[in-house]
């Protein structure tokens, strides 16, 4: 009789253990996918910001460029042109 409730207590015990430790398992894992996937998420949002900004500094460069091309084409064109009727410069 003591026997038989000793292993009853210990198969009770059994089993509240290893539902304990399966779900402290799932737990765990649940954490791991979502720390994953936040991680995941993070490097993807960082590489598009990355990304972004290399783009607007490429656009800002040509943008710059345009403009120096533009005003030393403007120079350029204004050195070339007579100075008007008049001018008194030498």
């Amino acid at each position: 009789m003591g026997r038989g409730l000793g292993v009853g207590s210990n198969l009770g015990v059994g089993v509240t253990l290893g539902v304990e430790v399966g779900v402290g398992v799932g737990v765990a894992v649940a954490v791991g996918v979502a720390v994953g996937a936040a991680v995941a998420v993070g490097v993807a949002v960082a590489v598009a910001v990355g990304v972004g900004v290399k783009v607007a500094v490429a656009v800002g460069v040509a943008v710059a460029v345009a403009v120096e091309v533009g005003v030393g084409l403007a120079v350029a064109v204004g050195v070339g042109v007579p100075p008007p009727d008049g001018d008194t410069r030498t």
